[in-house]
C-alpha cells in the first residue's frame, strides 16, 4: 500500500516538473513576442502528450511542435491581435461614452465588449490547441475553434475561469507565475485532452458496425 501511494505521489512529482519546465520553454519562447503564437501551439502538444503519460521529453515535444506550426501560428496570433486592438479601441470607446453620460446604454454596451472579449480569449486558446492536434487552414482553424467552444461550452467556462483568474493573479503577484503558469498548462491541457477524445471517437453504433465517418479535422500526429 505504501508502495503504491510513494509511487503515485513519485509521478504526480515528476509531472509536476514536468509542467514547470514545460511553463519555463513556453514564457521564454514567447519573449520575441512575434512566437508567442508558435509557442502556445507547442505548449499545447506537449501538455496534451503529458496529461495522457505519453512517453516523451518535453523539450522535444515542444520544440517539435514549434518548428512544425511556426508560420500558422504566426498567422493565426496576428489575426488575433488584429481583433484585440479592435476590441480594445471598443471598450475604450464605451468606457468614454459611460464616463460622458452615456448612461444605462453605455454600460450596456460595456458589458457586450467584455462578453466579447471572453469569447475571443475562448476561441484563442483552442485555437491554438487545434493547431498543435490538427492540420487546417488558419480560418478552418479559427471557425472550428469557435464551434467547439460553444459545443462544449460547460468545459469552456471552467477554462476560461481558471485562465483568466490565474493570470490576473499572476498580474497583480509576478512571482507566483512559477506555480500559476504551470497549472494554467495542466488545466488547459487536460481540458483539450479530454475534448479531443470525445471529437475523435466514433459514436458507438457506427463503431459497432464497423462504419468510419469522414472528419472535417485531419490528425497531425
Amino acid at each position: 500500500m505504501n508502495s503504491f501511494i510513494d509511487g503515485r505521489i513519485f509521478r504526480a512529482l515528476v509531472k509536476m516538473g514536468d509542467f514547470i519546465i514545460l511553463a519555463a520553454l513556453t514564457v521564454l519562447c514567447c519573449v520575441p513576442v512575434v512566437t508567442v503564437g508558435a509557442s502556445l501551439t507547442a505548449a499545447f502538444y506537449a501538455g496534451r502528450k503529458l496529461v495522457l503519460d505519453e512517453e516523451s521529453y518535453v523539450y522535444k515535444d515542444f520544440f517539435k511542435s514549434f518548428k512544425q506550426n511556426t508560420i500558422q501560428g504566426i498567422g493565426l496570433e496576428f489575426i488575433f491581435v488584429i481583433i484585440g486592438l479592435i476590441l480594445f479601441a471598443d471598450f475604450k470607446a464605451a468606457e468614454s461614452w459611460g464616463n460622458n453620460g452615456g448612461g444605462t446604454v453605455a454600460i450596456g454596451f460595456i458589458y457586450l465588449v467584455i462578453g466579447i472579449a471572453l469569447i475571443y480569449v475562448a476561441v484563442i486558446l483552442y485555437s491554438f490547441a487545434l493547431l498543435s492536434r490538427y492540420n487546417n487552414t488558419i480560418m478552418g482553424t479559427i471557425k472550428n475553434a469557435l464551434i467547439i467552444c460553444v459545443h462544449h461550452l460547460p468545459q469552456t467556462i471552467v477554462m476560461l475561469f481558471i485562465t483568466v483568474a490565474l493570470l490576473y493573479f499572476t498580474y497583480l503577484y509576478f512571482i507566483v507565475m512559477i506555480l500559476t503558469i504551470p497549472i494554467i498548462l495542466y488545466a488547459d491541457s487536460y481540458i483539450f485532452a479530454r475534448i479531443f477524445k470525445a471529437l475523435e471517437e466514433p459514436p458507438k453504433e457506427e463503431s459497432d458496425e464497423g462504419e468510419e465517418e469522414d472528419s472535417q479535422l485531419d490528425d497531425e500526429n
